[in-house]
């Protein structure tokens, strides 16, 4: 699901723009939330957005403003900004825009950047874990993750120096992994770089922790780590 906020002070503006980026993502059938708001000011106290279309010139916050609040909040989403005047391009710049549209938007260019947009979006995606906790959005490098954990119905994400706890399945999190990550016990998943030795009952990491390997997925977790070594080159 792509999220996206358009901050746009100019009710008839507004609109058009919402209808304009729903008909191009419809378009590509895309999973997607739109959020609108005339002024800065509640933007800043909600979730996190993948995408941001905002007007630069508003009260009490002007667009450049509220970006550098966004940013200040640890908002990552794609930043898109749209003005009248190109006089702000350099401001742009300095909060990682990713875009600078011209009134009046053409749809062609909307749509131009919008597809760029949600295409970065989905490389990222490919390359490691999207965590929600409350209003923060996380991506976690799929290098980075040692393990996976499900306690209780919660998935704790193990890395080398934090453990980030958030809910989803854990069936549905493994479809999204790559082949790097086996699932060794019913409530581990296990990232073969990471991983040192193993036996009859324990999986050891080359953090010196252990995790549990079940009996029934010990002869598939050996044929899967054998092959990941050879894949890296460390067995000839």
């Amino acid at each position: 699901m792509i999220r996206i906020a358009i901050c746009e002070d100019e009710p008839v503006f507004l609109e058009r723009l919402k209808n304009m980026a729903a008909g191009i993502l419809d378009k590509y059938a895309a999973a997607y939330s739109i959020e609108v708001f005339t002024n800065g000011t509640p933007l800043l106290t909600r979730g996190t957005f993948d995408i941001l279309l905002l007007d630069i010139e508003m009260q009490p916050y002007n667009g450049i403003e509220l970006a550098r609040k966004l940013r200040e909040r640890h908002e990552e989403g794609r930043i898109i900004f749209i003005t009248a005047y190109e006089q702000y391009a350099i401001e742009a710049y300095d909060v990682q825009a990713f875009h600078y549209l011209l009134k009046p938007v053409e749809e062609g260019k909307l749509e131009e950047t919008l597809v760029k947009a949600c295409d970065l979006l989905k490389k990222e995606e490919d390359q490691g874990i999207t965590v929600r906790q409350g209003g923060l959005v996380r991506r976690i490098p799929f290098q980075d993750v040692l393990y996976l954990e499900v306690i209780d119905r919660k998935v704790y994400l193990h890395t080398a120096c934090e453990v980030i706890s958030f809910y989803r399945k854990l069936e549905e999190l493994v479809r999204t992994l790559p082949d790097v990550f086996f699932r060794c016990h019913r409530s581990y998943v296990v990232n073969l770089s990471y991983v040192l030795s193993y036996d009859k009952r324990d999986v050891r990491l080359n953090n010196g922790e252990s995790i549990p390997l079940s009996k029934r997925r010990r002869q598939l977790f050996g044929l899967a780590f054998m092959q990941h070594l050879k894949e890296s080159g460390d067995v000839f």
